[in-house]
């Protein structure tokens, strides 16, 4: 195994052990039968080659899932979730005309693919089943299928690189499996990296390199640098368009309000937090926005057994749709919060409403965002933002002085010299 690929290896391993990552891996188990009956399986039988056999079957379909759109050449691009994809797709609609090849992600991979894979790299296979056998006397069997996943990820955009002509590789993901696998095929092959970013990275961060970066914030900067990342590039994303001052105004008597998820909610202390709201005389209305990538099934039925007309699931595109009409934003360990009170909406966080860690992005600490508690101080939250030095902070996490179409069309700049 490579230098390099080894050192992808140790940061994937390095993330993996954050607080937030394993939260969400347990929270995932909990919430899907099939996963439990098949963590409970491998834990039992740790000791013998059968979870390494398993494991097998996740580096067989990282490599067949990805499949290219279009020619091997121009601008290689990955989005796996709809966050990244919205976070790369203004690029693609500013510039049209230059050659964009997306590697896509399928969901279904047929059995003869697999056996053909399996017999066609039969020696590489041999070598993934050693390291999952060393893994899985170390390490939790979540933590051994990633590394596995990025093995396969890797093998098989190392062939597409290979095999193509790509000047740039584009992408929205860096601590994750398939992002990390990206990352380094790329730069195996020669392909510059440009990563554009969709939120605030979460520490551990991978130690990667990037010619380019179109990062969250200034704050988000100092954390990928912080966390040894090499970034040859960099742009900060723009908020000037999206920018209004925090209203300082009281309160009006009845208020909307918004509770915005992450995607590991933690089911009770949502539930108390909505309760309170219920119960406050001041609230008309509340909107809970899932996140994207929701991973508690049971959101919407909650909602419904709730019977309460105030209460209701915010369905629009973006975050700035479901704002509208909002009068006060809750959250957790969430961008969104960055996103709110650039809007010019009084927004609060909330202690574990997720698995992560108190305050993970340090907007608390920063002095950024009011933090509450389940049964809101709304006169409180309203003199946090009046404070004289809070703008100032906002300038830390959100860039108001730029137009994002500026940002972009740097961004693009940087690109098209690479064709």
């Amino acid at each position: 195994m490579n230098c390099t690929l080894y050192g992808g290896i140790k940061s994937l391993l390095r993330c993996d052990e954050a607080e937030v990552v394993e939260g969400i891996a347990r929270y995932v188990i909990s919430q899907n039968r099939a996963l439990r009956v098949v963590s409970q399986f491998v834990a039992l039988t740790r000791q013998t080659p059968i979870p390494a056999l398993l494991t097998l079957l996740a580096w067989t379909r990282s490599f067949l899932v990805v499949r290219p759109e279009g020619p091997l050449n121009g601008v290689a691009w990955i989005a796996r979730l709809s966050n990244e994809r919205r976070a790369i797709e203004p690029l693609i609609e500013q510039a049209p005309a230059l050659q964009w090849t997306e590697l896509k992600f399928q969901s279904r991979v047929s059995m003869r693919e697999a056996l053909k894979l399996t017999w066609r790299n039969r020696r590489s296979i041999s070598r993934v089943y050693k390291i999952s056998r060393r893994l899985h006397r170390r390490f939790e069997s979540f933590r051994v299928m990633r590394v596995i996943e990025l093995l396969g990820y890797h093998a098989r955009y190392r062939e597409l690189f290979s095999a193509g002509n790509f000047a740039v590789a584009l992408t929205s993901n860096h601590s994750n499996p398939h992002g990390i696998a990206f990352n380094l095929a790329a730069r195996k092959c020669g392909v510059p990296v440009a990563l554009i970013s969709h939120g605030m990275p979460v520490r551990p961060v991978a130690r990667l390199r990037y010619d380019l970066a179109v990062v969250h914030s200034q704050a988000a900067a100092d954390t990928y640098r912080a966390e040894g990342c090499e970034i040859d590039r960099l742009l900060i994303h723009g908020r000037k368009q999206e920018y209004v001052p925090v209203c300082i105004a009281p309160l009006p008597p009845r208020i909307n309000v918004g509770v915005f998820l992450c995607k590991d909610v933690n089911e009770q202390r949502l539930k108390a937090l909505v309760e309170n709201l219920r119960s406050n005389d001041r609230v008309a209305r509340i909107l809970i926005r899932p996140h994207p990538k929701n991973l508690w099934r049971s959101l919407d039925s909650w909602i419904a057994s709730c019977e309460d007309a105030r209460l209701s699931r915010g369905r629009a595109q973006t975050v700035l749709d479901d704002l509208k009409g909002l009068d006060v934003v809750f959250g957790g360990n969430s961008s969104v919060l960055v996103d709110s009170v650039t809007a010019g909406f009084r927004s609060a966080y909330v202690d574990d409403l997720d698995h992560g860690s108190p305050d993970l992005h340090r907007f608390v600490a920063a002095g950024l965002i009011y933090r509450s508690d389940l049964d809101p101080d709304l006169d409180e939250l309203q003199c946090f933002y009046q404070r004289p030095d809070w703008s100032q902070t906002l300038t830390r996490f959100a860039n108001i002085d730029e137009d994002e179409s500026t940002v972009l069309v740097d961004a693009l700049t940087f690109i098209a010299e690479k064709l």
